[in-house]
């Protein structure tokens, strides 16, 4: 059976229901959806351990993004080119 309690919300004194079915399903504001979450120790001992910390432990190595495919080589610039001429083009370049 659930139940609500008037002026019992501890973020804005709102009313509070409890469907006391389980723990996930534990009391929540009306008004802000406060809820009385439980942390366990353990969990609690890791956020205090790192309370202060930078949020990053790790340096990035990369100092540029990368941009996708590499740019060709003269060379391989050369063969497309050819490969996008028809043949006679070619034989005016060649002569």
């Amino acid at each position: 059976m659930a139940s609500i309690t008037l002026q019992a919300c501890p973020r804005c004194n709102g009313a509070v229901l409890d469907y006391a079915r389980s723990a996930e399903d534990g009391p929540m504001c009306l008004t802000c959806g406060w809820r009385d979450l439980q942390v366990s120790d353990a969990v609690q001992a890791e956020v205090d351990d790192h309370i202060g910390e930078d949020f990053v432990e790790h340096v990035y190595t990369h100092h540029q993004v990368g941009r996708g495919k590499p740019a060709l080589s003269g060379w391989e610039r050369e063969k497309r080119r050819r490969q996008r001429q028809g043949p006679a083009e070619r034989e005016l370049n060649t002569a």
